[in-house]
């Protein structure tokens, strides 16, 4: 990797060579996505559940707590986990050099007692196949320029994904997802589904509306990093309906795939990632019966036109 690459917008993510400190940051994650569970209202298709990116890391943002409020976040500049009060009192939680997850997990509930905050956060992780209790799980490793890259492609990602979605009227976000820690965009037409009976809890409040979905799997040991796209529920003859030049159909996922290496290799990769999500929402509304006059948002005038 060229020092040109690392520093740019769309570095490489070398999954081998950062998969014991990506391994944390899931991790750490998922325990701002149990607090984020814990005091949450509850909202349609998880999205109360979900973390989102700012400037430094991710963040829990804003959770009632009584008359207060509180904020989980890992500041990847830092290297801490924080968790804020909205007294103005707040704990910060070292993560270099690098510790056990339990030892972070440990100072987690140490803040939270310390903060005042009455809340049961389980130990045991998600959607991971390593279901180790985060309190007796003895793995350390973190490389803060490893997750401050990490970083740079996510926040890439999620400005193309926001650009894109300014002209939608309906619901939408841009989650990232604990849980198999991936970032994507969502978009809710408003029209129920009936919840899938063949699926755990989880997938049973999460699929009962139709949706577009397009995200960044950052990959693991055995898979390279890649975006991926799908419609909810999946419109007949979705896997023969026309993508741009580099998306394929996975017949095992149901979805369609572009590699991450592919995007960040080529002349355009903020245009290669919204040629993907015209291709899918053009499926919504040709194959899924999508109302794209009613779903079409237009911006109202800049205040420099107001003037």
């Amino acid at each position: 990797m060229s020092a040109t690459d690392d520093a740019s917008a769309w570095p490489t993510i070398d999954v081998s060579g950062w998969a014991p400190t990506k391994r944390s940051l899931h991790r750490y994650s998922q325990m701002l996505g149990k607090l984020r569970v814990a005091l949450s209202p509850p909202q349609p298709n998880w999205m109360h559940t979900a973390l989102a990116l700012d400037a430094r890391g991710f963040t829990t943002g804003a959770m009632p707590c009584h008359d207060t409020s509180v904020e989980g976040m890992l500041d990847v500049f830092s290297s801490e986990l924080i968790v804020r009060h909205s007294t103005g009192d707040e704990r910060r939680i070292a993560l270099v050099p690098a510790r056990t997850v339990a030892e972070v997990y440990a100072a987690l509930q140490d803040a939270l007692v310390a903060l005042g905050i009455d809340c049961a956060i389980s130990p045991i992780p998600q959607e991971v196949p390593d279901t180790t209790p985060l309190s007796d799980d003895t793995h350390a490793a973190y490389d803060p320029v490893a997750v401050q890259r990490w970083f740079r492609v996510a926040t890439a990602s999620a400005n193309v994904f926001d650009r894109w979605r300014s002209r939608f009227f309906g619901r939408s976000g841009i989650p990232l997802w604990w849980g198999a820690f991936d970032l994507a965009v969502i978009l809710f037409n408003g029209r129920h589904v009936p919840a899938p009976t063949d699926r755990g809890y989880l997938f049973r409040y999460d699929l009962d509306a139709e949706l577009m979905n397009c995200g960044l799997y950052f990959g693991d040991e055995k898979t390279a990093p890649f975006f991926y796209g799908y419609v909810y529920p999946q419109p007949e003859g979705a896997e023969a309906a026309a993508m741009p030049t580099g998306v394929t159909w996975s017949a095992t996922l149901e979805e369609w795939m572009l590699p991450y290496e592919r995007v960040r290799t080529s002349a355009a990769p903020a245009a290669m990632i919204s040629g993907l999500l015209d291709a899918l929402y053009e499926l919504c509304v040709t194959r899924g019966g999508w109302d794209r006059a009613a779903l079409s948002y237009v911006a109202p005038p800049s205040a420099a036109a107001l003037d």
